[in-house]
């Protein structure tokens, strides 16, 4: 918008023009998402990897060089040899599913009943919601886009009891693009029929009394999916297993994987 500021009288010259260009707050939100893969090298103990990262590929590209440098950034990995008496590899230690949603979720939702569902039978340990906003900005007035807030609550109902409270969150800050946000919740150790997990939205919707229409405010909430973990305590023994920890944005899909390694031992 351009104001125009004019002032003249007793018949001499006056007025005056200005503008300014609308500003945009930097994004300040960011998705992270890693890919787990755990490989398994070989039946048998192995003496183990050549040369520790140098020896690991990546759609045929070593994760490190021989100068020490690297070709791949936030790449993790925890390496096995195979023995009878291996320790299961941490962040590798769980079984997991998931499951879509993709349901939006609105203030007062007059939907808000419906919920997902774990059994007894889904010998399921954990939950991870993922939540998901397509855009989170505001354009005032004067044209700048602003950052804006969304609070909501992820509630667990036991076996047919009220529904509690269990996170609370506010999500700050602004962008144009979708962004994610996933959250834990552990399952009771034990329960009789199922446990219900359902998501509230508590910040008023886009065109509510004393709020933006959807044209300017852009804050809506998505229930994207959610995963079932199970833990497990498999070491795997006398199983030689490599696993990395890849950070998605690198990758379009999950990599090609080779390692150099020095071969299976052999009692003579």
């Amino acid at each position: 918008m351009t104001k125009i500021i004019g002032s003249g009288g007793g018949g001499g010259k006056g007025g005056g023009g200005g503008g300014r260009t609308p500003t945009t707050d930097k994004d300040s939100l960011d998705s992270k998402s890693y890919a787990n893969v755990l490989d398994l090298i070989s039946e048998g103990e192995i003496e183990g990897l050549k040369d520790g990262l140098k020896s690991v590929y990546l759609n045929n590209t070593p994760i490190q060089n021989n100068d020490g440098s690297y070709n791949f950034d936030n790449v993790s990995y925890a390496f096995r040899e195979g023995t009878s008496s291996q320790t299961k590899i941490n962040g590798f230690d769980n079984a997991a599913t998931t499951v879509s949603v993709n349901r939006q979720v609105v203030k007062d939702d007059p939907n808000v009943g419906e919920t997902e569902t774990v059994t007894t039978s889904d010998s399921v340990d954990v939950i991870r919601v993922i939540i998901k906003i397509p855009q989170l900005q505001e354009i005032e007035d004067d044209g700048d886009i602003k950052g804006t807030s969304v609070q909501i609550k992820i509630q667990m109902s036991v076996d047919g009891g009220g529904f509690t409270d269990k996170i609370t969150d506010t999500i700050s800050g602004r962008t144009g693009d979708l962004y994610k946000r996933d959250y834990e919740i552990t399952l009771p150790a034990t329960f009789s029929t199922d446990v219900k997990i359902r998501v509230i939205r508590l910040t008023a919707n886009a065109g509510s009394e004393g709020t933006a229409d959807s044209t300017r405010l852009s804050n809506q909430t998505w229930w994207d999916s959610y995963v079932r973990i199970t833990y497990t305590n498999n070491t795997y023994p006398n199983s030689a297993l490599a696993g990395l920890r890849i950070d998605a944005e690198q990758f379009s899909s999950i990599p090609q994987r080779a390692y150099l390694i020095r071969g299976t031992k052999i009692r003579i």
